[in-house]
């Protein structure tokens, strides 16, 4: 039995719903949460760029951030790729008014995305871009931030609910 075999059903449900679902239709993952960052990054040749930082002096820390710089094309590019992965957050989900920094590791499925701090800021600046800008700053008061930007609660494409919730919504995400 080979890789590609007629009767690997995984596969070919793997492959169908790539066909069926637009690009932003992901799963909120530390490898998903990655990939946009990298695509997003700032590189000598970006035309433009962004800056994202998200713990400021003037809100209680200690001191400013060093921030990441990005590729705004890019960034705006994958603008739908990180709504839909913030839409899976528990607390976008909960309509929260203030979202902790503990927050952001919590899928609405009630369950840890990721133990990965590092995955979590990777997320969180990625959202914090100031030309496609979803999160405020954070506020060391309440080591938390709120929404700049209204998110929609979405769907794991691996919920057992996702495709029912997709045909009511589908029409959100392919525009």
């Amino acid at each position: 039995m080979g890789l590609f075999d007629d009767d690997d059903l995984e596969l070919d449900d793997l492959l169908e719903s790539v066909k069926k679902y637009p690009s932003c239709v992901v799963d909120l993952n530390e490898g998903e949460v990655q990939a946009i960052f990298n695509r997003c990054l700032a590189t000598k040749a970006s035309a433009e760029k962004t800056s994202s930082i998200l713990f400021y002096r003037e809100f209680g820390y200690e001191k400013d951030d060093i921030g990441i710089v990005f590729d705004k094309n890019a960034l705006h590019a994958n603008r739908k790729n990180i709504e839909y992965l913030y839409g899976q957050l528990a607390a976008i989900h909960g309509f929260e008014t203030i979202i902790k920094m503990e927050d952001f590791a919590k899928s609405y499925l009630g369950h840890k995305w990721t133990e990965d701090k590092g995955s979590v800021l990777r997320l969180l600046y990625l959202g914090s871009a100031q030309s496609d800008k979803i999160l405020n700053y954070f506020d060391a008061e309440y080591d938390g931030t709120s929404l700049y930007a209204f998110i929609s609660p979405t769907l794991s494409p691996k919920d057992p609910n996702f495709p029912a919730w997709w045909e009511e919504h589908k029409a959100e995400w392919e525009a």
